[in-house]
């Protein structure tokens, strides 16, 4: 049954005749109901269903953290959607049932902020994994005030470490605290976000590294 929302001309919510109405992000929004599938899915599709899990296994802690690094980018939909559409695309290589993530491709910010060309990663201090960067004042559409964004994840324990803010560009360096994945060997990614959070750079990937 269908409620209507906002009186006889507003918009409704629930399922009429072969669509279905509902408000997603402030906005009322119609869609059609799916169809029955009928017979096995194609081969195509098995490999886009696989995909999907896949992205969503991996994914699935950065959610609050995808929405920030990539709002800037995602119109009509969540950051963390943008994030996903964005690496099933690219970030997921092989053929089905073959399929594994290049954790090379794999983007955790977008936005039209410069990033650092490289960043330094030092794990002398156990327990510890220290990011340095040289910040260039000339940049463009890089800002002194622009707040780092961290990720890192163990593949064997499935896992992210993931930080907002740990220092400021200007800053030039910061120190994450890695010690639940100490002897383990990690991915890194590593980015700014704007002081309003309103953009982001492309996060970087920093490469692996043992702790």
């Amino acid at each position: 049954m269908a409620k209507l929302l906002n009186g006889i001309n507003g918009p409704f919510s629930g399922k009429v005749g072969t669509v279905v109405g509902y408000v997603w992000k402030g906005k009322a929004v119609m869609r059609g109901l799916p169809k029955e599938r009928s017979g096995e899915p194609s081969l195509g599709q098995k490999q886009q269903h696989a995909k999907f899990k896949m992205m969503h296994a991996f994914f699935r802690m950065l959610v609050p953290f995808l929405n920030d690094t990539f709002s800037s980018v995602a119109v009509q939909m969540t950051g963390f959607n943008k994030a996903f559409s964005y690496n099933v695309k690219n970030a997921i290589t092989g053929t089905y049932p073959d399929l594994k993530i290049d954790y090379s491709k794999v983007l955790v910010g977008k936005g039209d902020l410069q990033n650092v060309s490289s960043v330094d990663l030092d794990n002398s201090v156990v327990g510890e994994l220290s990011f340095s960067w040289i910040y260039d004042k000339a940049m463009p559409s890089a800002f002194a005030t622009d707040q780092v964004y961290i990720a890192i994840y163990c593949e064997e324990k499935e896992n992210w470490i993931h930080v907002l803010n740990p220092a400021a560009r200007k800053v030039g360096n910061c120190t994450i605290d890695t010690s639940v994945y100490q002897g383990k060997e990690v991915h890194t990614y590593f980015g700014f976000i704007s002081n309003n959070g309103k953009d982001a750079t492309n996060s970087l990937y920093t490469g692996m590294i043992q702790l």
